[in-house]
């Protein structure tokens, strides 16, 4: 039991050190072999299975992805923004490529439903184009709200015992 408290307490620290919902995301799905599917931390498994590594990561993967699908589309641009801001890429750039290979379609999680999946498409394409073609309009301007500055711990998992 102490194994696995440990384990939750390195992934709400690194989930709670992204800046947005969306960066959670790309974390999260960045441990997923795309190959096997499976979530893997090496640091991790110094404290935990294998297997509940993999468990607490894909559950922690889909609560992101339903945080980031509960985004409008205008927030979402906003974070899209702040992501390609933080790796130092040209936001118009970035975003027709990301149009034309869709890297975003490995941050969905293995299990989620079509809809779903294609609600999540649809969203991040749209807020790519308003960021293409639009990049100046207002709403976009607006501040996002980071999470270091969010008391509420609602978008992380909740462990149960």
């Amino acid at each position: 039991m102490a194994r696995i408290v440990s384990l939750e307490r390195y992934i709400e620290r690194a989930l709670s050190s992204a800046d947005t919902v969306f960066e959670q995301l790309i974390f999260l799905g960045s441990l997923r072999d795309a190959y096997t599917g499976r979530y893997l931390h090496e640091g991790w498994m110094r404290v935990a299975s294998p297997e509940e590594v993999h468990q607490r990561l894909r559950q922690a993967h889909q609560v992101s992805f339903e945080s980031v699908l509960r985004l409008s589309v205008v927030e979402l641009g906003r974070q899209l923004r702040f992501h390609f801001e933080s790796i130092g890429e040209p936001e118009g750039k970035t975003s027709l490529l990301w149009l034309e290979a869709e890297p975003f379609r490995d941050l969905i999680p293995p299990e989620c439903s079509p809809v779903l999946r294609e609600l999540f498409v649809s969203q991040v394409k749209t807020a790519l184009e308003v960021l293409r073609r639009v990049p100046d309009w207002p709403d976009l301007r607006a501040p996002i709200v980071l999470q270091h500055s969010r008391p509420d711990r609602s978008l992380l998992p909740q462990w149960s015992n």
